[in-house]
């Protein structure tokens, strides 16, 4: 459903959120690995949804995803803060700092379903996305470089993230 808030009945948008719920848990899970936090980040999702001014949101689920990516991204600064503020006494037994063998493997894989995602961008959007990903170039830089405007680069960069994120949520 990519149409405009505004013109979706209350009836609309409960078919919309519950069509997506199984598609927002699974990327949310992916980004913080946990079923409960998932579910309550979903929930999250919906409530802010909801508050935003309807006449302004052109594509429900683009929309949707980028709150559903901030609260995660949010959640999960909130784990980091939590856990740099705890500090081990030296006399603790500190725990294998190596990763489990799942964990190899997952990252594994996910870093084989990303190259794939990467791989299947168009040519202009994966050499912009890598020159600012894997090059690390600003907006500018990488405007410069390929003589286009920042707002296409920007265009680029939104479109690599929204087709990585339907192929990684596809597949």
């Amino acid at each position: 459903m990519t149409q405009p808030h505004n013109t979706a009945t209350s009836q609309e948008l409960a078919d919309f959120f519950n069509a997506s719920h199984p598609q927002l848990q699974k990327y949310l899970y992916w980004q913080v690995r946990s079923r409960e936090v998932a579910e309550e980040l979903a929930q999250e999702t919906y409530l802010r949804f909801l508050k935003q001014e309807p006449r302004h949101i052109l594509d429900l689920n683009a929309f949707m995803f980028t709150i559903a990516a901030n609260l995660a991204r949010d959640h999960l600064r909130g784990i980091k803060r939590e856990q740099h503020r705890e500090m081990v006494p030296l006399d603790t037994d500190i725990a294998d700092s190596k990763p489990h063998t799942e964990d190899i493997v997952a990252r594994q894989y996910l870093g084989e379903q990303l190259q794939q995602a990467i791989a299947s961008l168009p040519d202009r959007t994966r050499e912009i996305f890598l020159l600012y990903r894997a090059d690390e170039l600003s907006y500018k830089q990488i405007a410069a470089r390929l003589d286009i405007s920042e707002r296409t680069v920007e265009y680029h960069l939104r479109q690599a993230l929204l087709l990585c994120r339907s192929f990684l949520t596809n597949t």
